[in-house]
């Protein structure tokens, strides 16, 4: 059976570096056999700018944010794959504002055993994470604070993370990625994903 592969992509910018990356590594596992959804997570129609704390999915039983909009459709489905892929830019050392909001919301995922004292989200149990982050400077310009919040998430729900982190790529408007060497790791990182 193919992997079910979810790429949320954080760039605003629809031929930047990230979203380069996000085609190259979705292509490639594609061509391994994957399904892939790869969603826009800056042009999500959404209602709320991201958690806004109303605690309704304490009170649901469904696993997804209460606030019904495009967002809490992308939630919803995130249990139903092999691999959710995180992809941004940094922007001002952390995950850019696009995919934050849709992050922040994941909590509605998880719920809360009064008796045992802790959370869980079952749903989540056979689904792997991802990162694919690109950064203007070096690793300690941000892209080392973005992979320590992926790995604080998946520890979270369980889970590891794989990353595809490339610095020093360009933040100039327009600027997309031209090396053969990135696109072979892209490819590589994609077929991983795929296996």
């Amino acid at each position: 059976m193919s992997k079910r592969i979810m790429i949320l992509n954080g760039s605003p910018r629809e031929k930047g570096y990230t979203m380069t990356l996000v085609g190259w590594v979705a292509n490639a596992a594609r061509e391994a056999g994957a399904e892939v959804e790869i969603v826009d997570a800056a042009r999500l129609k959404c209602e709320v700018p991201g958690c806004i704390a109303c605690m309704g999915c304490r009170t649901s039983d469904e696993f997804r944010c209460v606030v019904d909009d495009e967002a809490s459709d992308v939630i919803a489905r995130i249990p139903s794959q092999d691999v959710v892929v995180l992809a941004t830019p940094v922007y001002f050392m952390g995950f850019s504002a696009q995919i934050k909001r849709v992050i922040d919301r994941m909590f509605s995922l998880f719920k809360y055993d009064d008796e045992k004292g802790r959370s869980y989200a079952p749903g989540l149990r056979e689904t792997t994470f991802a990162l694919i982050a690109t950064a203007g400077g070096g690793e300690s310009d941000g892209l080392d604070l973005v992979m320590k919040n992926a790995e604080a998430i998946t520890r979270f729900v369980g889970s590891s993370v794989r990353s595809l982190l490339v610095p020093d790529a360009h933040s100039e408007h327009g600027v997309q990625p031209d090396n053969a060497e990135l696109r072979e790791r892209a490819g590589d990182f994609g077929r991983d994903l795929a296996k």
